[in-house]
């Protein structure tokens, strides 16, 4: 009879499971080998937060879980970071650690925690094998993964169940993994959103991450020619309408400009949501204005509810929608002008910086790749200004975490970008501060072939919260580090690396690296000073509201 570890490791192999990530323990060994003999490849990470991370993007490129691995004790607790991300941002993505041998439990206290209550906040389920049905219990958390709205689940694997004999007991019905397609939102519901919209003079639209990228970008993109208004992205729906598009807006939910971004949305009567979730918005605008939403998902949350929801399948209720006459609208095309002429100055440095300006330095880079190109991006001053300066054009082309916020996130994001899309360009932006959290897994790039490219916006500081201590009128404190150069370093490691001071040197280190057969590291020394205009009003306040 297979044991449980086996019957765990075949039963992924079938939902579709090829690769995972992580560290290995003593305790976890069965399960890796039993999953490395029915083919599922593990990539050794430097650490377990990397490899939850690459579960977590995996997921949400794949829209089927990806998987990470860890020990019990500290690696499952340092796992908890990528599986926290996943929670906020819906991936699907199944997190397995060891648990302590069942006769072992009652008697130590050597690296035991309860893991279920350590992964209960950050995920849908949380699971103890016991070595009865295994089958069947994966086969349920692999569908809650993807059943919406997407999120982890934990798998613990106590070590001595892993070696026992699985047995079926058939307490738990057999369940197809793939999950119930959402239905069409009620006629009441449309009609409601409908009445809404008929009443509004001036809705923005706003694009979420509740949209589905593989099939709801058609009928959100004849929806924004319908309206003809304008529309905003929030950042984990970049691409979802290309940003060349006439009615793009701009990246809203606390990014680069939000505070002029905010002053225009208060000029509209009527929200309306298609695929928003609160959860990408760090203020609360989508209480204190008018909003009305469209999305597979309700998101009424706590005390929020919207104005009215259509609840179900985006497509259907777009074109339910699309069959009543609403519109024409009051949007003026210069209105929308003259905001769009606000932000660019906003984003724009109003001086010559003394090195690199972080927004030349994002449209750059943006001008020298291709269309194509995969970018993933880190938190703090470097998410505000890449998710407004690189325009994403398609879905999947654009990742940053954003409902958690995590620093660290955009290297292990590219590496498992890398592996998913091997015919694309990867570029990974990130600051000094993320990139030294993750820099060990430089080596994992070189030992596995990952090859992209990794541009570190230098500013030897947490320049995000240097800006919010000037705002304050609080003295710099505890935000500023010493320097490093990242270029020797990577070097070390067995990247290709250059450090760059100006644009023309970029272009050279930038021309010659996508050259190189191996990962490559830019360390571009920034000048933080335009950061505290990026999250500033215009000094004589928004000419749009003219």
């Amino acid at each position: 009879m297979p044991t449980c570890a086996e019957v765990l490791a075949r039963t992924l192999r079938d939902a579709g499971v090829t690769r995972m990530f992580g560290l290995p323990g003593g305790e976890i060994l069965d399960f890796i080998d039993a999953a490395r003999r029915c083919g599922i490849e593990f990539l050794l990470t430097r650490h377990e937060a990397t490899a939850s991370l690459m579960a977590d993007v995996t997921g949400q490129i794949q829209r089927r879980p990806g998987v990470c691995v860890s020990t019990l004790g500290p690696g499952a607790v340092n796992m908890t970071l990528g599986v926290a991300n996943a929670y906020l941002d819906r991936s699907p993505l199944i997190a397995i650690t060891a648990t302590m041998a069942r006769d072992a439990a009652p008697y130590a206290t050597h690296q035991n925690l309860d893991l279920n209550a350590v992964y209960r906040p950050l995920t849908k389920e949380t699971i103890t094998l016991d070595g009865e049905d295994t089958a069947a219990k994966v086969r349920h958390a692999v569908r809650l993964t993807v059943t919406p709205r997407m999120g982890p689940v934990h798998i613990a694997l106590p070590s001595d169940v892993a070696r026992t004999a699985d047995r079926d007991c058939g307490r738990i019905p057999a369940m197809d993994l793939t999950p119930p397609l959402a239905g069409a939102a009620t006629r009441e519901a449309v009609e409601r959103v409908a009445a809404y919209i008929s009443a509004a003079r001036r809705p923005i639209l706003i694009l979420g991450l509740d949209l589905n990228p593989r099939t709801d970008v058609a009928a959100v993109r004849t929806l924004v020619d319908r309206f003809d208004v304008p529309s905003f992205v929030t950042p984990k729906a970049k691409g979802v309408l290309s940003e060349d598009h006439p009615r793009y807006c701009g990246v809203c939910a606390g990014v680069a400009g939000d505070p002029l971004i905010v002053a225009f949305l208060e000029q509209s009567d009527l929200l309306i949501g298609v695929g928003f979730e609160p959860v990408e918005s760090d203020k609360l605008w989508h209480r204190t204005l008018k909003l009305v939403s469209i999305g597979p998902v309700s998101i009424a949350s706590g005390a929020y509810r919207p104005e009215a929801e259509a609840v179900g399948d985006v497509t259907s209720t777009i074109a339910a929608l699309l069959e009543r006459r609403v519109g024409p609208f009051d949007w003026r095309g210069e209105e929308i002008d003259r905001y769009r002429q606000d932000l660019a100055r906003v984003l724009r440095p109003a001086s010559a910086p003394r090195g690199l300006s972080g927004y030349a330095l994002t449209r750059r880079l943006r001008a020298m790749f291709p269309r194509d190109t995969i970018l993933t991006t880190d938190v703090g001053s470097i998410k505000l200004i890449t998710s407004q300066a690189w325009s994403s054009y398609e879905p999947l082309t654009f990742f940053e975490s954003n409902g958690l916020s995590s620093m660290s996130y955009a290297f292990p994001a590219a590496m498992a970008a890398r592996l998913q899309f091997p015919d694309r360009p990867v570029l990974c932006t990130i600051g000094d501060g993320g990139f030294s959290m993750t820099f060990a897994d430089l080596e994992t790039c070189v030992r596995e072939r990952l090859h992209f490219i990794t541009v570190v916006y230098n500013d030897s500081a947490l320049s995000l919260i240097d800006v919010a201590q000037q705002k304050r009128g609080q003295p710099t404190y505890g935000v500023r580090y010493g320097s490093v150069d990242f270029a020797a370093a990577s070097a070390g490691l067995g990247a290709w690396a250059r450090r760059v001071d100006t644009l023309e040197a970029l272009d050279a280190a930038i021309g010659e690296g996508r050259q190189i057969d191996r990962p490559v590291v830019i360390d571009a020394i920034v000048d933080p000073a335009e950061y505290l205009a990026h999250i500033s009003p215009l000094p004589e306040g928004p000419r749009a509201r003219s």
